[in-house]
């Protein structure tokens, strides 16, 4: 329930059986006819809203930023695919190098953009092309064996991954490395604008120049970052535990000047330390902690609404997307809900006939009302899809 929703009850007068039972008849009929006889009879009981599935390997999931995207998987096996968004057909697949591929929990981390497919293996970074699979370039992790990556490459302009607790840029076109980052990394980079926005594991946040990595600012006043910093139309959002300066165990979510780096608002009472941002949509900053998801206006930080999502397997392991209207929240025991951006009321819920029982790492992503959501288990599609 929603924080805006009346906790009262209105007093319900009695309705025969026989009535209540031509009513129910009549509203399926009406919405038969007005969503369309061949969604409802793709319509499964257990699984809600479920477009089409792929079951076998688990996946990572990203799409390219363009406005008809293409989706993008790296599977546990060391293969890479991309899939047709209505139907999950694969369109070209290829294999990547890595030492084993199914020593990652979290499946080999995967980005797309400018034309490339970027994924970074236990032991290389790999380019391949977008419309083919081709591979463009291909180099060796810097550093020793890695069991896994701090977080997922990024593709703007050069190509940007975080291994062995840097941020590393490379050329896009020749994978050739242009530079290691000057400071460690609490988590991945956010990049726009040719400037990359980098989180010190002991807090603070700084910005460098994306080609020559020159220091352009750094401010202190933010916290110790857990989740990569989101940029939207020349401001940064970020979420942190609280700084030493507070007196709460909650975090930090602050709006920087992107340019600049000066505070535009700061809260500290919303939520437990380090809440999951998603990308700006609709003027609105959406946050998930653990529980719940709490939406803020992104130009002042005032609170919207709140509303409560089921926790899973454990704290800490849902993932959150936001795309068309609505946030999307997926959980490790295989549910996913779908709320409304505008009210945060809940739109519809896909829950599956069995549940999972393994505490696995989770990708998603969203686009023309459906959501991908990747796992050790498989790969899904749920949603109402645009006409």
């Amino acid at each position: 329930m929603t924080s805006n929703e009346s906790q009262t009850d209105p007093v319900r007068p009695h309705v025969s059986r026989r009535r209540m039972l031509l009513g129910v008849a009549g509203v399926a009929g009406a919405a038969v006819t007005v969503g369309g006889i061949g969604w409802w009879a793709r319509r499964d009981a257990d699984t809600g809203h479920r477009v089409w599935s792929r079951t076998g390997t688990g996946s990572r999931v990203a799409l390219s930023a363009t406005p008809q995207p293409d989706l993008y998987v790296a599977d546990f096996d060391g293969t890479v695919s991309a899939l047709d968004l209505r139907t999950g057909t694969p369109r070209w697949s290829a294999k990547v190098t890595s030492h084993n591929p199914a020593d990652s929990n979290f499946g080999w981390p995967i980005a797309a953009g400018g034309g490339l497919v970027c994924v970074t293996t236990d032991s290389h970074v790999h380019a391949l092309d977008a419309a083919s699979g081709a591979v463009r370039w291909a180099v060796p992790a810097p550093g020793e064996y890695l069991s896994g990556w701090t977080d997922g490459p990024t593709v703007s302009g050069d190509v940007f991954v975080t291994c062995d607790g840097r941020v590393h840029s490379y050329d896009a076109a020749t994978g050739e490395a242009r530079w290691a980052g000057p400071l460690e990394a609490a988590c991945g980079p956010a990049v726009a604008g040719g400037t990359v926005y980098l989180a010190a594991p002991s807090g603070g946040i700084s910005a460098f120049d994306a080609k020559s990595c020159e220091r352009r600012w750094e401010q202190p006043a933010v916290g110790k970052l857990v989740y990569r910093p989101v940029v939207h139309e020349g401001v940064l959002y970020l979420s942190a535990s609280a700084g030493a300066a507070s007196t709460t165990s909650a975090s930090t979510v602050s709006a920087l000047d992107a340019a600049t780096g000066r505070v535009l608002w700061q809260r500290d009472d919303l939520g437990h330390p380090g809440v999951q941002p998603a990308p700006v949509a609709d003027g609105t900053l959406c946050l998930l902690d653990n529980d719940r998801v709490i939406a803020v206006d992104a130009g002042t930080g005032r609170s919207r609404w709140t509303s409560s999502v089921p926790d899973g397997l454990g704290r800490g392991m849902s993932t959150m997307a936001v795309a068309d209207g609505r946030v999307y929240v997926a959980l490790n025991d295989g549910r996913l809900h779908a709320l409304d951006l505008a009210t945060g009321r809940l739109q519809w819920q896909d829950d599956p006939a069995k549940f999972g029982t393994e505490y696995t790492g989770l990708s998603l992503t969203a686009f023309g009302g459906v959501a991908y959501r990747g796992s050790r288990a498989g790969l899904y599609a749920a949603g109402i899809p645009a006409a």
